[in-house]
């Protein structure tokens, strides 16, 4: 089982919030539309008295699994949370 902690995200468009809660070795968050992932790292940054893990951005995905132009939907890294969407909408 996956100890869920507190961290901090580097980078992109959550640069610098601090999550409560995270599991796992990717986060992916719905903005906009968009999925927007992190990944873990080795890294930490103290935030307030704390000393967080720091997960760096890794890019974003549109639901359907790609962006035209960065990335082929046919040949994309599975995202959960795009599996859901698409499923939730379809």
């Amino acid at each position: 089982m996956t100890q869920s902690k507190d961290v901090v995200l580097s980078d992109g468009p959550f640069d610098g919030s601090r999550l409560d809660g995270a599991e796992g070795p990717l986060l992916e968050m719905e903005a906009d539309g968009l999925i927007h992932r992190y990944v873990a790292t080795t890294a930490t940054r103290r935030v307030d008295d704390d000393e967080l893990p720091v997960y760096q951005f890794d890019g974003t995905i549109s639901p359907d699994g790609g962006m035209a132009g960065t990335e082929n939907p046919e040949n994309r890294i599975a995202s959960p949370l795009a599996d859901e969407l698409r499923a939730e909408n379809a």
